[in-house]
């Protein structure tokens, strides 16, 4: 029987006690360099040099290595978040959830506020990193990167990026800074997979995401990546140490993605059955999209079916899901097995059936 290719609407989806920070950028006026268009005209400060800066220092610092990040969707909408200039050639890291699923990438340009396309050049989605090339890289400045033994629980510690919604100029967003200290080190975060993070109470919003975790030496110690909301919990958030991001880095710029097949998925909830006639099964995942060029899509996985085990393992979380792929190399095959959509002729709906498969990851 033929799989029904179709997408439902359940992008919207997301887990109420927590939340990955994905979109931002918040308004404001740029600075008016007297040359009367309202822009900055010449690159920031110096990169540090070691010593110990004031947190008034932080922002003049990074106005051209901590970027403005807009992503616009393959079927409309926008998410936006920051990224951290490594390079001359204009290379930046950001997260992967930053970029997800985007039709086009742009980045603003610190000297006039332009918009500058930019193209993925990796991605690594278990570990939420992910690597862009701005086509013109003469208006940024690499960021001077720490390590993350230079800190310790209770360091001072700096968030830089671009907080609010993807709606306002680029022109006219202004670089946005929190600090605080740091929680914990060696965090653990099970839900996506990821380890070794740092914990912190720096205020994180959406459009942090991907943005620089700075020192009191100004040097990048961090990726900010997800911070709590709900569940009874303030000012937890928690950031990818540079140090990891640093080899992911390594292995994107190679212009190949890693531990990727191409599928967003979430735990499965019972709202989603009540909203969206996904079937309720507990101990699995639903998937929330499935990239054209994923072999999942070939093998006709879409929106809105369920996955229950990989390769005879329960997927409760997405993090399941990567421990598996991280347990293979590139062209295992890995099995996955789940509840699927399959057309019903006799009503032209649909309904939800027992499907498995042999992907073989890229």
């Amino acid at each position: 029987m033929s799989r029904l290719i179709r997408s439902l609407a359940i992008g919207a989806i997301f887990v109420a006690s927590m939340l990955v920070v994905s979109c931002g950028g918040d308004g404001g006026s740029a600075t008016n360099d007297g040359s009367g268009d309202g822009r900055q005209a010449k690159p920031p400060a110096a990169q540090p040099d070691g010593d110990e800066i004031s947190s008034e220092e932080v922002v003049p610092l990074y106005e051209a290595t901590a970027v403005f990040i807009v992503a616009e969707g393959f079927y409309g909408g926008a998410s936006s978040g920051t990224g951290i200039v490594l390079d001359d050639a204009g290379h930046i890291l950001t997260n992967n959830h930053v970029v997800d699923g985007a039709g086009s990438i742009t980045v603003r340009s610190p000297v006039d506020g332009r918009e500058i396309p930019a193209r993925i050049v990796g991605r690594s989605p278990c570990d939420d990193l992910a690597v862009i090339e701005a086509r013109d890289p003469a208006p940024f400045v690499p960021a001077t990167l720490g390590t993350v033994e230079n800190i310790a629980v209770g360091s001072q510690v700096y968030v830089v990026g671009f907080p609010g919604t993807p709606s306002e100029s680029f022109g006219e967003t202004r670089l946005s800074l929190t600090g605080g200290l740091v929680s914990k080190l060696g965090a653990q975060f099970a839900y996506y997979g990821l380890q070794n993070m740092i914990q912190t109470d720096a205020s994180v919003n959406h459009g942090n995401s991907g943005g620089p975790l700075v020192d009191k030496t100004g040097r990048v110690v961090g990726v900010a990546t997800l911070a709590f909301q709900g569940a009874g919990l303030e000012n937890v958030a928690y950031a990818i140490t540079i140090d990891e991001a640093k080899l992911v880095y390594q292995q994107l710029l190679q212009g190949r993605d890693i531990d990727w097949l191409g599928v967003n998925v979430v735990p499965n909830d019972p709202e989603y059955e009540y909203e969206f006639g996904v079937p309720y099964i507990a101990d699995s995942v639903v998937v929330m999209g499935v990239d054209t060029s994923s072999p999942l899509f070939e093998q006709g996985w879409v929106a809105g079916d369920v996955l229950q085990a990989a390769e005879g393992q329960i997927l409760a979380a997405p993090g399941d899901l990567c421990a598996v792929i991280r347990s293979h190399r590139s062209g295992d095959q890995i099995l996955l097995e789940g509840v699927g959509q399959f057309p019903e002729p006799e009503t032209g709906g649909v309904t939800y059936d027992f499907y498995s498969t042999t992907v073989e990851l890229p």
